[in-house]
């Protein structure tokens, strides 16, 4: 019976008995408890605690008492919408420009649109220009200026060529008949762009020999002195009927416009012709 008994393999143990399988399934499930558990735990760690918290109520509200951990939200669309409100593209139509501020004799702004004035690149106001001496003097104020005692405080009609971002537009303006941009370059302030038409590269050439704005070699900062009394002169009779007109004082200064006019339409080549 013993040598039978030795001979005999033992019987195979059932399947799924609770004390082989046990151990394996309990790892997972402890692993999955372990990192539940650390959850909750990471995100209290990372809350404020209710002492930390700054209390910015005003003067006179009572804040609500804080009993547990805060959670930060996000904020409303209706907010978002009024903190940044959205842009409306400009319109493609003709614009009637009011109290324009002048930038730069190449940029102005009405409200809250900026206006690149079209086929021109202008003086940046810190830009400076040589003498025949070597002095620096400022052309890029002077330019500036000489924009705004063109643009005054009168109405300006553009048209918008390209919209190149919000509320920032290149237009060609007028005011009246005078085009900003041609006016611009044909009194030596500013330069025809690469794409800028034909008689912008006239006008430019016609400045340049003339010795006009950025392109005088001499620097005069005393003005000359008028000889005009004005002593008991009232109101100029009629003064709302004048018509008005730039003075374009940048001629006084250029050497080679003396004793010369700049006629013709901004719209073609300015002729130069002796007074008269």
């Amino acid at each position: 019976m013993l040598a039978f008994l030795l001979l005999v393999e033992p019987p195979a143990l059932p399947e799924g008995r609770a004390g082989d399988t046990a151990p394996h399934q309990a790892e997972p499930v402890a692993e999955a408890q372990q990192t539940a558990d650390a959850e909750p735990v990471a995100s209290v760690i990372a809350a404020p605690r209710p002492d930390q918290i700054r209390n910015v109520s005003p003067e006179g509200v009572s804040a609500p008492r804080v009993s547990g951990f805060l959670k930060r939200i996000e904020p409303s669309k209706r907010y978002q919408e009024l903190k940044n409100p959205p842009v409306e593209p400009v319109p493609d139509g003709p614009l009637e420009l009011f109290r324009v501020e002048i930038i730069d004799s190449g940029h102005i702004r009405s409200g809250r649109m900026k206006v690149t004035l079209a086929n021109i690149t202008g003086l940046a106001p810190e830009a400076t220009c040589k003498t025949r001496s070597g002095t620096d003097w400022p052309c890029g104020m002077r330019a500036r200026t000489f924009l705004r005692g063109l643009v005054r405080q009168l109405r300006l009609d553009c048209v918008k060529q390209q919209e190149i971002g919000p509320q920032e537009i290149v237009a060609s303006c007028r005011r009246g008949q005078i085009d900003l941009s041609a006016r611009l370059v044909r009194y030596g302030w500013a330069t025809p762009a690469a794409d800028a038409p034909q008689h912008f590269q006239e006008l430019a050439l016609k400045a340049k020999e003339a010795k006009a704005g950025q392109w005088q070699d001499e620097w005069v900062t005393d003005l000359p002195d008028s000889g005009f009394d004005d002593s008991g002169v009232s109101a100029l009779p009629d003064l709302e009927n004048l018509t008005q007109e730039v003075v374009e004082w940048s001629q006084s200064a250029a050497p080679g416009l003396a004793g010369q006019d700049l006629v013709g339409s901004d719209s073609g080549a300015a002729t130069l012709v002796p007074n008269q």
